[in-house]
């Protein structure tokens, strides 16, 4: 079967243990098991999912081998008991089940990382400050408890034995709980599991130990750690290398890289950002040096995954988001569908965001993540007329998935354009997976059926309204504008014509008015093409309901390419060649050849009331009902189709 793909589908080899390609899920947590820690039939169908999309191997989220370190996980009371190992074994059947290998990957707790679920002390190596509370401290782990969380080490990997676990990891990444005790900017013990190199590693060498006495010689064992932390006083690549080097002599047999901490944190979920296969780098350093078995995971595309390989960067490509988003992912690219591949956006919105918010995750362009039980795509046997109206995201998904059930779909959109709101958001190069997530969808109604109507503007009293059994309405949001004096004039363009032509854009000296994200992201796209930009905002922060994971890698972008930041500052007026401006430092003018009105979009819900009082049965779905990012819209979408029946 030709695939344009050859690395990714080779067969390999960890040890003894035999791998159909060489991708891999990577361990991600999903928040989805039973109150008790037990798996839940989601997570299961979740799991199954994955390995039946094609995957050489899953690595199952972290799994707790003792509920007494983090205060918040006292609710896992499975963990260390035969009952975690069933559940375990439930998991790994589903998935080998599918053909391919299961890791467990296990761990015993965040530490001073710790969710703020609790206002219990924190725990960590030694008395450092919890993270999302630096004026507390932690408590340090006794001796005692050390020995403990070590024999619980030893425990969990047998129980994964017996559930027929192919191999196991450490989980020793992120700054966690291990990773504190590795690293002296959080380890200040003065004890035999503090100070030197060899003590600091004691814990994981210890833990290394009883996990190897229990699971044999022949059965893999992996590590995940970072190869720097990427903050002042965190770990080097150097020092990486000497606990890599340590742990392969020990006998560790596969090493799964990653980069940073919760400090300076961009890279625990890489987001658009970072652009592609962006710690593969690291991966490469790391298997350079000490020549040893490579897994990495990061911002993955398929074709800069296959590049990875192919210059030998890593041994095994590890897709997480990716395969939330499309767990078929292997597969397609193995039928040569590349096409039909759904692609991550990387944008974090629901299967980070949600757990910030102590919920099971899903994808903000896959509503069935997580799901796949409750919310399968089957033919109805009562095909309907369906309208929707509007060709952005969330109509897209609309008539995408209500094709698939069966019915009969036509798309009205008004421009002559498919695709909304994410054609001029996709237009910087770091937004480049919007735009292919435009054409993805667009070939899907394509390949259902769905009939597409442009350069066509639906009112309330259209008569394809009539026509139709269903309505959806999606007709997105339009700019917003305020009355600013001189908004009007020549050399101030709205941010969404500033992306669509770039003629627009005259000059070198630039001021973005407003910090939202869509003035940010166009301040870092004309900073990168070398204008000297500057962004007023308002509030006292840009992009301040960001998601730290999104917000922080912009904002480090932004100071990387010189941008200004005026905040708690407000247009008082725009001029031929300034802006004026009044904040902290009073009244000034602001030099400008070009200005950009970036003060978000409204709803475009003209009509929307007078719609549903005719149709009561419409579904009005996007940013129509209130302005949001692109899941609201794609996942509204996909809810509208899916509840026709």
């Amino acid at each position: 079967m030709a695939n344009s793909y050859k690395k990714l589908f080779e067969h390999a080899k960890i040890k003894n243990m035999s791998l159909r390609n060489r991708m891999v899920m990577s361990p991600m947590g999903t928040f989805s098991e039973n109150h008790d820690g037990f798996p839940s039939s989601n997570q299961v169908e979740y799991y199954r999912a994955r390995a039946r999309g094609g995957v050489g191997m899953v690595l199952v989220e972290a799994q707790y081998v003792t509920n007494k370190t983090d205060p918040w996980i006292g609710y896992i009371t499975t963990a260390d008991t035969d009952e975690q190992m069933k559940g375990w074994a439930m998991i790994i059947e589903a998935i080998h089940a599918e053909g391919a290998k299961a890791c467990l990957q296990l761990g015993c707790g965040l530490g001073r990382n710790a969710f703020p679920f609790s206002d219990d002390q924190m725990v960590s190596a030694s008395e450092v400050p919890s993270f999302y509370f630096p004026d507390r401290l932690c408590r340090a782990f006794t001796v005692d408890e050390i020995h403990e969380i070590v024999a619980a080490f030893g425990r969990a990997a047998a129980r994964a034995m017996v559930a027929e676990a192919d191999c196991v990891e450490i989980h020793a990444h992120s700054g966690y709980i291990l990773d504190q005790f590795m690293t002296p900017a959080w380890n200040k013990r003065t004890d035999e599991y503090g100070g030197s190199f060899e003590n600091r590693m004691r814990i994981v060498k210890e833990i290394y130990e009883a996990m190897r006495a229990a699971v044999g010689p022949d059965t893999p064992i992996l590590m995940r750690m970072a190869a720097t932390h990427d903050f002042e006083g965190g770990r080097t690549l150097e020092e990486s290398i000497q606990i890599v080097n340590y742990m392969k002599e020990l006998g560790v047999d596969a090493f799964d890289i990653d980069v940073g901490c919760y400090e300076h944190k961009q890279w625990i979920c890489p987001s658009i950002y970072s652009g592609t296969s962006c710690m593969a780098d690291y991966a490469a350093a790391i298997k350079k040096a000490c020549n040893v078995i490579v897994l990495n995971s990061g911002t993955h595309t398929p074709e800069s995954a296959e590049k990875a390989l192919e210059e030998g960067k890593t041994d095994f490509i590890m897709f997480g988001r990716a395969l939330i988003a499309d767990p078929d992912l292997p597969n397609k690219l193995l039928e040569g569908r590349r096409e039909d591949v759904r692609p991550c956006l990387f944008c974090n919105q629901i299967c980070v965001g949600r757990l910030y918010q102590n919920r099971p995750i899903s994808c903000a362009v896959n509503a069935q993540a997580v799901h796949e039980k409750e919310y399968p795509i089957v033919k109805t046997g009562h095909p309907m007329r369906v309208a929707v109206v509007g060709g952005g995201p969330g109509g897209l998904e609309a008539a995408r998935v209500a094709a698939l059930g069966g019915h009969h779909v036509t798309l009205y959109e008004k421009s002559g354009e498919l695709g909304g709101q994410l054609i001029p958001a996709s237009k910087p190069a770091f937004k480049h997976l919007l735009a292919e997530f435009v054409e993805y969808e667009k070939v899907q109604i394509q390949k259902a059926g769905v009939r597409v109507v442009l350069n066509h503007e639906i009112t309330p009293d259209a008569p394809e309204l009539a026509e139709a059994d269903r309505i959806i309405w999606a007709t997105g949001a339009v700019p917003s504008l305020p009355p600013i004096p001189g908004i009007d004039g020549a050399h101030v363009v709205e941010v969404t014509r500033a992306h669509m032509d770039p003629s627009l854009i005259q000059g070198d000296t630039i001021v973005v008015a407003g910090g939202g994200l869509s003035g940010c992201d166009c301040a870092l796209e004309l900073a990168m093409e070398g204008k000297h930009v500057t962004i007023v905002e308002m509030l006292d922060a840009l992009c301040p309901n960001a998601i730290l994971d999104n917000r922080n890698p912009l904002m480090f972008r932004l100071e990387e390419y010189g941008v200004k930041q005026l905040t708690s500052t407000r247009i008082v007026a725009f001029q031929e060649n300034s802006v004026v401006v009044e904040g902290p430092d009073g009244r000034q003018e602001l030099p400008a050849d070009t200005m950009i009105a970036a003060f978000g979009t409204k709803p475009n819900n003209a009509g929307v009331d007078a719609v549903c009082d005719k149709y009561p049965t419409t579904a009005v779905v996007g940013d129509c009902t209130g302005v949001d990012q692109v899941a609201k819209a794609v996942r509204g979408g996909f809810f509208a189709a899916w509840s026709l029946h």
